[in-house]
């Protein structure tokens, strides 16, 4: 087996574990979010308010500082993740498939390039919105 062999073999059975594990974990959550469902829906049947409501929400009231909404920086690194590791890929196939590796590096580089720039982008902004002050309590409800 040559070089170049024992590479695409282990490139092949790194890519099915990736997958294998990504199923495995995609799986596990599934589960978790219908046991969370099923908990819920059982504490409805029973009357119960579920716990992971805000109070603010469970009085009828909504106030948006208290609603959790995802944040954007990390969709940022989810999105700077994906475009790496998509430009890691190109990268690989142009320099093996096709036998320049310079073209691969140049045109794989470029989309790591941008995919690195959104992983900055994502950790820039998580600080801003720590540095951001929380909004004031008021503790008399009149």
């Amino acid at each position: 087996m040559q070089g170049e062999d024992l590479f695409v073999l282990v490139f092949v059975v790194g890519i099915i574990a990736g997958v294998i594990v990504i199923l495995m974990a995609m799986r596990q959550r599934s589960l978790q979010l219908e046991m969370q469902h099923r908990e819920r829906m059982a504490m409805i049947e029973r009357g119960q308010v579920p716990v992971d409501l805000p109070a603010v929400h469970r009085l009828g009231g909504v106030q948006q500082h208290l609603i959790r909404r995802p944040a954007t920086g990390s969709r940022s690194m989810s999105l700077g993740i994906i475009v790496t590791a998509l430009g890691l890929g190109v990268m690989t196939i142009i320099s093996v498939a096709g036998g320049s590796p310079e073209i691969g590096v140049g045109i794989g580089g470029a989309i790591v390039i941008l995919g690195v720039a959104f992983i900055t982008n994502s950790l820039v902004s998580r600080n801003d919105v720590s540095a951001a002050a929380p909004p004031p309590q008021r503790d008399d409800l009149t």
